[in-house]
């Protein structure tokens, strides 16, 4: 009896172990599927506001995971006149105009973009800065009201002044002048917990 025991527990192990390796093998052709879709972003972008034409320049992307799930792929650019003056240290300051140009990867319903923005935007957030944007993170996080599907698009755009626009798949969807509020939107990237690789987005700078 004592053998027929000992041989199911190494049967019943080595199914355990097969079953594990299994998935594990799964789980990385899931993520080598992920890693392979990455989106392209253009090395330059442009937009005009209020008859100014902004040529900006791509500095660099990353991408947001969670797990082996590629949620976003996301791109940073600056005003090419002033590209050099963009460092890690500046970044998340009022300078010269910015964008940040973000493509989905997978489908989020407009509940789980809104939490996750409500999170993102204090996570790396001084004091200040969410005293002073207290009432703008509101109306920004109310006004989401559509779901994100694989290749949608969205892009906020910083400009001198404190001025932040965003737009979804090309459609303004928000704008204001609020400097702590574009801090707080840039600090989701570049702060000291970034949701993606920051050295990432500014590799084009060095």
């Amino acid at each position: 009896m004592n053998n027929s025991t000992s041989t199911s527990v190494s049967r019943s192990s080595a199914g355990g172990l097969l079953f594990v390796l299994m998935c594990l093998a799964l789980l990385a052709s899931s993520a080598s599927v992920q890693a392979g879709a990455k989106y392209e972003f253009p090395l330059s972008w442009s937009f005009t506001e209020d008859d100014e034409l902004h040529e900006l320049t791509f500095t660099g992307q990353s991408e947001r995971a969670v797990l082996f799930f590629r949620v976003y792929d996301i791109a940073h650019y600056v005003e090419t006149t002033t590209q050099r003056t963009v460092t890690q240290a500046t970044v998340v300051s009022d300078g010269p105009s910015k964008a940040i140009v973000i493509s989905f990867a997978r489908r989020l319903d407009r509940e789980q973009i809104r939490d996750e923005f409500n999170k993102s935007l204090r996570r790396n957030a001084q004091p200040d800065w969410l005293e002073q944007a207290g009432p703008t993170i509101t109306t920004f996080i109310n006004g989401i009201d559509r779901d994100a599907q694989p290749g949608d698009q969205m892009v906020f755009y910083w400009l001198a002044g404190g001025r932040v626009i965003a737009e979804f798949n090309g459609e303004r969807e928000f704008g204001v002048t609020d400097a702590a509020f574009a801090k707080l939107i840039w600090s989701i990237w570049f702060g000291a917990e970034p949701a993606c690789d920051r050295e990432q987005l500014l590799a084009g700078l060095t």
